[in-house]
């Protein structure tokens, strides 16, 4: 390094000292590229092809680092980015096969233990089978169930990132409702309904206003699947809490089946 600095900034006379600032690292990032190689180093430089190959690394990585980032939050919901992520990873892994020139053989390999770590994820959409009574990781449908009501993903993961026929999408985004529909029903909270004479019997108590209460009508609110049909039309990326914070009255059914699924954590710690 000494002969280096000696060679790029030649002295008249040598310094008494000992010269250990000549080995400072910041200095020699100072050196031009030109002045590095005229010092005797080129071995420090990256040649094209190693350029190319760190660019392509950086391009395969890339997503992994976003995805990464999107389920180890603390304070925020991260169960419903797991099935977008992991479909996303895929698809992106799938569209560079053919525009890698180095590190072919890392994307396959990525590609194949992502399919092997998420095989459930695959399952239920359909991109995969199973062997029958093997229960594959990320099965759980709440993975499916909670991508589906975090209006920032909703449904519109399936026709971009699901690898399959267009016939074999709809079935997928069928069966994801009919999860939630499901869900909504078991969760559903009887609603008491006053009768003719009970309605009388409050316009007739106490009260200076008390014949001014109106009937009750016997349609309260909205049918879950009518819920779930307005939801997929209003979903379209908002911030999650804050959405179901505004429309926890309008969509009652499906709040108590957001409340429960979307509170799960992606992973039981974070992301190292």
């Amino acid at each position: 390094m000494r002969k280096a600095f000696s060679v790029c900034f030649p002295s008249e006379q040598e310094d008494d000292d000992d010269g250990d600032h000549l080995d400072d690292p910041e200095l020699w990032c100072d050196l031009t590229l030109e002045d590095q190689q005229t010092a005797g180093h080129k071995e420090l430089s990256f040649t094209p092809r190693e350029w190319n190959l760190l660019k392509e690394l950086v391009d395969i990585l890339k997503p992994f680092g976003e995805a990464t980032d999107l389920t180890q939050g603390e304070k925020v919901v991260t169960i419903s980015a797991v099935v977008p992520s992991i479909l996303s990873l895929n698809h992106h892994l799938e569209k560079l096969k053919p525009q890698i020139r180095f590190l072919s053989s890392l994307v396959r390999s990525l590609q194949a233990s992502l399919n092997k770590r998420f095989l459930g994820i695959f399952v239920n959409v359909k991109m995969a089978r199973t062997q029958d009574g093997i229960t594959a990781p990320y099965s759980d449908p709440v993975y499916l169930k909670a991508a589906a009501l975090d209006p920032s993903f909703s449904l519109l993961w399936v026709e971009p990132h699901v690898l399959v026929n267009r016939d074999i999408k709809a079935e997928v985004a069928q069966r994801v409702k009919e999860l939630i529909l499901q869900d909504a029903a078991e969760t559903e909270q009887p609603v008491h309904l006053v009768d003719e004479e009970e309605q009388e019997d409050l316009r007739e108590g106490e009260g200076l206003f008390a014949a001014y209460h109106k009937r009750q009508k016997k349609d309260v609110g909205t049918t879950p699947a009518l819920q779930l049909s307005h939801y997929l039309d209003i979903a379209e990326g908002q911030n999650t809490l804050l959405f179901w914070g505004l429309n926890m009255k309008t969509l009652p059914s499906l709040f108590r089946v957001a409340i429960r699924v979307l509170a799960v954590p992606a992973s039981s710690a974070p992301v190292e």
